[in-house]
C-alpha cells in the first residue's frame, strides 16, 4: 500500500480510454468528430462575416459571394449536424463506461483476501477509489467528457493563434500568458478542493456511509425504536456533515479568489487585444472585413482559453481520482498468492505449527504458538469463552487468514502455496450469522446461477435439513424468491429456518471438510440440540470442526480443545478432560446446570 503508483495525466487517459475501447470503442471516434465540428464552425461563422463586410465595403463579386456563402454554410450545417451525433451518442457511452469500471472494482473487491477486508488502510483505499465513479464529472467519465473538451478547446486555440499570428505574434503570445496565469490559479484551486473534500475527509465520509446505511437499512429498525437510537445517529450525522461541509466552504472560497482573478486576466486580455485590432485598423493596416474575422479569433481564443484552463484543471483531478481507481484495483494481495493444485489424496489432514495472528495494526496477538494436527475423518469440538481465539482459529483454518508467524499444512503442503479457490472446495462451512441472497431458495442452496443449479438436489438437501414441511407451505416450492427486495412475496427466514438453510447449503457442497462456526449460538437448548443431532448425522464419514462457546456439542465429539486469551490451554476427549477437572471441566458443569434450568422452564411453559 506505501508502494502506491502515482501515474501522470495522460497515462491515465490513456487506462480510461483503453476501457472506453473495450466497452464502446465508438466514442473514440464521436471524440475526433468533436473536436473537429465544434472548433471548425467558430471559425467557419468568422469568415462568414468576414466575406459579407467585404461585399458591402469592398464590392465582391454577387456571384463569388453567394458561391461563398453556400460553402460556408454547408460547412456549417455538416458541422452541427457533426455536433448533434456526437451529443447523442457520447452520454450514454460515457454512462456506460462508468459502470464498467465500477464492476471491474467489484470484481477486485471479491478476489481480494479476506483478512484485507478488515484493514481498515484498505478500507480507505476503497473508498477513495470510489470517488473516481461516483458521478458524471469525476473519475472515469469525467476524463471522457472533459477530454473530449479538453482536446476541442486546444484544437480553438490553435486555430486563433494561426490566424492571429498573420497579424501580429504578439497578440498570441499575450494571450497565451494570461492563460498560463490562469490555470496556474484554477490548478490551485482544484488541488486544494480535492484535499479538503476528500483526502482529509475519509474517514468522515466512510462514517457518514455507514450511519447512512444504518438508518435505512430496516435490519436496524428494532434496535433503533426500542432503544431510541434516533437522536443519537441523527446528532452523528448531522456532526459528521457539519465537518464536511466547513471543508466545501475553504474550498469555495479557494475558488472565490481564483474567479476573481480570473475575471480580471480576462479585462486586462480582452482590452489589450481590442485596442491593439483599432490601432492597426487606424492605421490603415487592417480592413474591416479582417477586424471582423481577427476580433472574432480574439473571441473564440479568449473563450477557449478560459475554458481550455479550467477543463484542465478538472481534467487534473480526474486524473487523481482515476489515480486512487488504480490504486485500489492494482493493490497488490501478497497473501493470496498459491498457485499449486491440492496434492493428490482422499483424505486430507490440517496441521498448524507453531502458528501465531495478529490483526493488522495491533501489537497484541489474537493466537499464540499454536500446533494442533486435524486427522481427517475426526470431529473436533473447539471451546472456549468469548474473544479466547475460536473465530481467529477458523479463519486461519479456512484460509481466511495468513498466520502472522508459523505454517499451516494441507497433506504436508504449506497453504501459502496451495491454490486458494482449490482449498476452498474442501470446506463446507456453517456460520451463525447465515447471510441470504436476493435469488430462489435453489440458488442460495447452491450458491450458484440458475443454470449451474440443480433445483432437484437443492429440494432434497432442504428435506434432509429439516425445511421439507415449509418447502410445502410456500406457493412456488423450490423457486421461492428469498428477500423482499426484488420480489413483493419473498420469503423471510427465522433464526432457526436460517441455520436449516446453512445445513441445506453445507449438504449440497458435500465437501469433505465441515466447519461450524457457532451455527446455534441465537437458538434455545431444544433447538440447539435439534440442529447439533442433524449435524451429526450428516458429518459421518467427514472431518467436522464444532466451534462453540456452549458446550452441547463436545461429547459427540472425538476431541476437544479449549483457548483461553488467545492458546491452547487444554485438549483431550470429553471424559479425559472431566477427568482433569480443569478450566473445561468447569464451564461443562455450569452450562450444564444451566441447561438443566432452561429445559425446566421450558417443560414447565
Amino acid at each position: 500500500m506505501d508502494q502506491k503508483k502515482k501515474y501522470r495525466l495522460i497515462q491515465n487517459v490513456f487506462y480510461v480510454y483503453q476501457g472506453v475501447a473495450k466497452h464502446k470503442p465508438y466514442l473514440i471516434g464521436l471524440l475526433v468528430l468533436a473536436i473537429f465540428c465544434s472548433a471548425g464552425s467558430k471559425f467557419l461563422w468568422l469568415f462568414l462575416g468576414k466575406y459579407l463586410v467585404e461585399f458591402i465595403d469592398q464590392g465582391i463579386p454577387f456571384e463569388e459571394l453567394i458561391r461563398l456563402v453556400a460553402l460556408l454554410t454547408a460547412g456549417n450545417i455538416l458541422c452541427m449536424i457533426g455536433q448533434n451525433a456526437v451529443s447523442f451518442g457520447k452520454e450514454p457511452a460515457a454512462f456506460y463506461v462508468r459502470p464498467m469500471f465500477m464492476l471491474g472494482r467489484n470484481k477486485k473487491s471479491i478476489a481480494l483476501f479476506y483478512e484485507n477486508l478488515e484493514n481498515r488502510k484498505v478500507l480507505d483505499l476503497l473508498e477513495k477509489s470510489k470517488e473516481a465513479t461516483r458521478n458524471v464529472d469525476v473519475g472515469i467519465e469525467g476524463i471522457i467528457r472533459f477530454t473530449i473538451d479538453l482536446c476541442t478547446h486546444i484544437f480553438t486555440c490553435f486555430l486563433a493563434v494561426v490566424l492571429l499570428c498573420q497579424v501580429n505574434i504578439l497578440m498570441a503570445v499575450g494571450v497565451l500568458l494570461i492563460g498560463l496565469l490562469t490555470y496556474l490559479s484554477v490548478d490551485h484551486a482544484t488541488k486544494k478542493e480535492k484535499r479538503l473534500t476528500n483526502d482529509e475527509v475519509l474517514h468522515e465520509k466512510r462514517k457518514l456511509e455507514h450511519f447512512k446505511k444504518v438508518s435505512t437499512d430496516f435490519a436496524y429498525g428494532k434496535d433503533i425504536r426500542l432503544f431510541q437510537l434516533s437522536g443519537t445517529l441523527l446528532s452523528t450525522q448531522e456532526g459528521l456533515q457539519k465537518t464536511l461541509n466547513q471543508k466545501v466552504r475553504k474550498a469555495r472560497l479557494t475558488w472565490l479568489g481564483s474567479d476573481l482573478l480570473g475575471n480580471f486576466l480576462e479585462l486586462l486580455r480582452e482590452g489589450g487585444l481590442y485596442a491593439m485590432l483599432i490601432y492597426m485598423i487606424l492605421a490603415g493596416q487592417l480592413g474591416i472585413g479582417d477586424f471582423v474575422l481577427y476580433a472574432g479569433c480574439v473571441r473564440n481564443l479568449a473563450e477557449a482559453l478560459q475554458i481550455l484552463m479550467r477543463t484542465f484543471a478538472k481534467l487534473r483531478k480526474c486524473s487523481a481520482e482515476v489515480n486512487d481507481y488504480r490504486a485500489y484495483n492494482e493493490f497488490c494481495d501478497a497473501q493470496s498468492g498459491g498457485e499449486e493444485k491440492l496434492p493428490e489424496a482422499k483424505e486430507y489432514t490440517v496441521t498448524f505449527e507453531n502458528v501465531s495472528f495478529k490483526y493488522p495494526g495491533r501489537e497484541d496477538y489474537a493466537l499464540r504458538n499454536l500446533n494442533l494436527t486435524l486427522p481427517f475423518g475426526e470431529k473436533l469440538a473447539v471451546v472456549g469463552l468469548n474473544g479466547a481465539g475460536k473465530t481467529t482459529f477458523v479463519k486461519l483454518l479456512l484460509k481466511l487468514y495468513q498466520p502472522t508467524e508459523g505454517r499451516i499444512l494441507l497433506g504436508g503442503v504449506d497453504l501459502r502455496k496451495i491454490d486458494t479457490e482449490e482449498y476452498y472446495a474442501l470446506f463446507a462451512p456453517v456460520f451463525q450469522d447465515l447471510e441470504l441472497y436476493a435469488f430462489s431458495l435453489a440458488e442460495n442452496v447452491s450458491m450458484k446461477t440458475r443454470e449451474a443449479t440443480d433445483s432437484g438436489r437443492a429440494k432434497e438437501c432442504l428435506e434432509r435439513a429439516g425445511l421439507g414441511e415449509k418447502l410445502k407451505e410456500w406457493p412456488k416450492g423450490i423457486e421461492t424468491p428469498m428477500l423482499r427486495i426484488l420480489h413483493d412475496d419473498g420469503i423471510l427466514l427465522s433464526g432457526g429456518e436460517k441455520q436449516k438453510m446453512a445445513l441445506a447449503r453445507a449438504l449440497y457442497k458435500d465437501a469433505p471438510i465441515v466447519v461450524l462456526d457457532e451455527p446455534t449460538a441465537a437458538l434455545d437448548a431444544l433447538s440447539e440440540s435439534e440442529i447439533y443431532e442433524r449435524f451429526d448425522s450428516f458429518v459421518r464419514g467427514k472431518s467436522a470442526v464444532y466451534v462453540s462457546y456452549r458446550l452441547a456439542s463436545t461429547r459427540f465429539c472425538d476431541r476437544i480443545v479449549m483457548f483461553e486469551n488467545g492458546e491452547l490451554v487444554e485438549c483431550g476427549s470429553h471424559e479425559e478432560l472431566m477427568e482433569l477437572g480443569g478450566k473445561y471441566a468447569q464451564l461443562f458443569e455450569l452450562q450444564a446446570k444451566y441447561y438443566q434450568e432452561e429445559n425446566d422452564e421450558t417443560v414447565a411453559c
